[in-house]
């Protein structure tokens, strides 16, 4: 278990597939991932599964400090040779938005990718409408890389999709290889 100073993050469990399933139907919610089906109870419990059997993904419970769970901390694509992986993060207790448990819950995450897991770099995947998420990236040291246009297609409409990154502080520094 990792603990943030607001949130704890958790290994996913079988039992959680339920709670799961029902975060995974949330429309409004989901407005901003990239769910566009109803899904199966069957299928969260394959997801958390499959976490547990595939070496290039995580994922977390994000837990208040009651112990109540609020959303999904998510490490995937994880390239333990390039030492980077993508990361997603979604706050699916609409009463625990906008208090900072995001926030906290990422920053937890952050911490254990680059000083546990040893990561050099992390990636993301976010809507450009996204502004809430948009604006916790950049206050949490993520750059721009680029978008990809008309990538996701939801009410009616194409939207483009950010890519954002973030190196590990005190990393090395990209520059230094060209021999001037």
């Amino acid at each position: 278990m990792l603990k943030g100073e607001k949130v704890f993050l958790r290994a996913v469990e079988l039992e959680d597939s339920r709670i799961i399933s029902a975060w995974l139907n949330d429309r409004e919610t989901n407005i901003n991932l990239d769910i566009i089906y109803p899904l199966s109870k069957r299928y969260a419990d394959s997801y958390v599964l499959s976490a547990e059997e595939e070496n290039n993904k995580r994922i977390f419970i994000i837990d208040n400090h009651d112990r109540k769970p609020i959303g999904l901390f998510i490490i995937d694509k994880i390239k333990w040779e390039y030492r980077n992986c993508e990361i997603g993060i979604v706050i699916y207790d609409k009463n625990s938005r906008g208090k900072g448990l995001g926030e906290d819950a990422l920053r937890t995450g952050l911490d254990f990718i680059f000083n546990e897991m040893n990561m050099n770099l992390v990636y993301l995947h976010v809507l450009s409408d996204n502004k809430a998420a948009l604006n916790l990236y950049r206050k949490l040291g993520f750059e721009f890389e680029g978008e990809l246009r008309e990538r996701i297609y939801k009410n009616g409409r194409y939207h483009n999709l950010i890519v954002m990154s973030k190196k590990r502080e005190g990393g090395d520094n990209d520059e230094n290889w060209i021999d001037k």
